[in-house]
């Protein structure tokens, strides 16, 4: 962390110059378990060009992984475990802005589309609800990744989501199209609709 905030600081000492700095840091991704199917969070790392901290660390969270699966008696290979990412099925996104405010605070603003899991998991309550769930797992990803880069409390977040399907007839709370800035509200570490998110979708026995 202290290496992170030092690249931050250096590059926003060298913006006039649009000098960039490279360090690698930490970012999350939403995984499944093998053998009890538990959706967990992963802490992966990355060698980010700063840059603007969380845009640079979207391309992370948003991207495939490259997990060893061992084969005993057989060819070890690398495979993909990131939830985000399906074979070339991706969630698109738009950084919209970034700003520091007089209190300390980070905020952010993006956009997330949402079309090719609805084109992915189709229109069936089945579908809806995968695709439902994975927009959930984004906030969770995109949130937990802040809080690591910047601690609770001195970061805020505006998510907002194009092409959610339909929400008719889906278990668990409402995914909100959200907002690209005031006066939605954003996403903090402590937002109780994140909270609640993170109850319902990663497991207690992670």
């Amino acid at each position: 962390m202290k290496r992170l905030l030092a690249s931050v600081a250096l590059c926003a000492a060298t913006a006039g110059v649009h000098a960039t700095v490279s360090e690698y840091t930490e970012f999350f991704i939403p995984y499944e378990r093998a053998q009890s199917a538990y959706v967990c969070l992963d802490r992966q790392l990355m060698e980010a060009e700063f840059g603007i901290p969380l845009a640079s660390l979207m391309e992370g969270i948003f991207s495939e992984t490259k997990t060893l699966h061992q084969q005993l008696g057989g060819t070890s290979m690398y495979k993909n475990i990131n939830l985000l990412v399906n074979g070339t099925t991706t969630i698109p996104y738009t950084y919209n802005f970034d700003r520091y405010t007089s209190s300390g605070v980070y905020e952010y603003s993006f956009t997330l589309d949402m079309a090719g899991f609805n084109t992915l998991n189709g229109s069936t309550v089945a579908g809806r609800q995968k695709t439902k769930n994975t927009a959930k797992l984004a906030l969770i990803a995109m949130v937990k990744t802040a809080e690591a880069i910047h601690g609770a409390g001195n970061f805020r977040l505006w998510v907002k989501f194009n092409n959610l399907p339909s929400q008719a007839g889906l278990s668990g709370s409402l995914v909100h199209s959200g907002g690209v800035d005031w006066p939605t509200w954003p996403y903090t570490a402590s937002s109780s609709v994140y909270t609640t998110y993170r109850t319902e979708m990663i497991a207690s026995g992670c």
